[in-house]
C-alpha cells in the first residue's frame, strides 16, 4: 500500500513544514495539498492512503477520512492519572505494571493500551509500540504527538514487524512484553477502529514469537484474546480468572530461564 503524508486544506506555512518533517520522520513521501480534495490528490499522486496532518491526525483511505483517537484509552489514562480506583482496568490488573518499567507493545493498533501503559510506568518509564503497517504507524504516532497527555511523550512508536524486532532484542531488555493480536471474530467497534481492521496484520500470533518474548521480558509476557479465548487455547495459554461475561481474556507468562 502506497502511503503518503499531506495536510489539511490551507494549513499555513508552519503546519506544512511540520507535515513535511513528519513525512521524513516516517520515511514517507510528502504531498503538498494545494486546493485538491483528498480523492483527487490520491488519484493524481498514486497514493492508496494519506496521513492528513493539521491540529489532529487523520487517515484517508478507501474514500473515507478517519480522525485518530485512542478511544477509551484516553479515559482509562485519565482515570489512572487522577488515581481513580473505582473503575477496574483489566489490562493493568493483568500486566501489573510498575513505575519506571519498560514495556514493549508488539501490536500497537490505535495505541490505547500503549497510552495506558505509559501512564502506569510514569515519567521514569518507557513504552515501545510496534505496528507493521506504515500507514497505521504514522497515523497513530502523529496522533500521539498531538495528544495533550504527557504520557504520550513516553511512547516510541515504530513501524516494524514484532517477530523481527523480538529477534533483534537482547534478552531481558524489557520488563513486560504485550501482545494484542487481531481477534479471530470481530466485535462491534467504534468507526475509528475500521482502519485498524483494514491495515493491521491479520496473521495469528505465533508460538515462536511468544517464546521469544519470554526471553526478552524480565518480568512477564501478556497475551490478550477475545472471549471465548480460541487463540489462547490454540497457543496452549491458560487465561487468567476473569469476570463472568468478560469480552477480553488475558494470559500472563513468566520469562523463560
Amino acid at each position: 500500500m502506497r502511503t503518503a503524508v499531506t495536510t489539511v486544506l490551507s494549513p499555513g506555512p508552519r503546519a506544512a513544514e511540520a507535515a513535511a518533517r513528519a513525512a521524513s520522520r516516517h520515511g514517507l513521501p510528502f504531498l503538498p495539498r494545494g486546493d485538491r480534495s483528498l480523492p483527487s490528490l490520491a488519484a493524481e499522486e498514486g497514493a492508496d492512503a494519506l496521513v492528513v496532518l493539521g491540529s489532529s491526525s487523520g487517515l484517508w483511505m478507501g474514500g473515507r477520512e478517519s480522525r485518530w483517537s485512542p478511544g477509551m484509552g484516553a479515559l482509562r489514562a485519565k482515570r489512572l492519572a487522577i488515581g481513580d480506583r473505582t473503575t477496574r482496568d483489566p489490562f493493568l490488573e493483568a500486566a501489573g505494571l510498575l513505575p519506571s518499567e519498560t514495556v514493549l507493545d508488539c501490536t500497537a493498533g490505535l495505541g490505547a493500551d500503549a497510552l495506558v501503559a505509559a501512564g502506569a510506568v510514569g515519567p521514569g518509564g518507557r513504552v515501545v509500540a510496534l505496528d507493521s503497517s506504515a500507514a497505521l504507524a504514522a497515523w497513530v504516532d502523529e496522533g500521539l504527538r498531538r495528544l495533550a497527555d504527557p504520557a504520550a511523550r513516553r511512547i516510541e512508536l515504530r513501524c516494524e514487524d514484532h517477530a523481527a524486532f523480538l529477534d533483534r532484542c537482547a534478552e531481558r531488555s524489557f520488563d513486560a512484553v504485550v501482545f494484542d493480536p487481531m481477534f479471530r471474530h470481530a466485535r462491534p467497534q467504534a468507526p475509528g477502529f475500521d482502519p485498524v481492521r483494514r491495515l493491521a496484520d491479520p496473521r495469528p500470533l505465533e508460538a515462536r514469537a511468544v517464546a521469544r518474548a519470554r526471553r526478552v521480558a524480565r518480568r512477564c509476557v501478556l497475551v490478550k484474546d477475545g472471549s471465548p479465548g480460541w487463540d489462547l487455547a490454540r497457543l496452549g495459554l491458560p487465561p487468567l480468572p476473569s469476570r463472568r461475561g468478560a469480552h477480553r481474556l488475558y494470559a500472563r507468562l513468566d520469562p523463560l530461564p
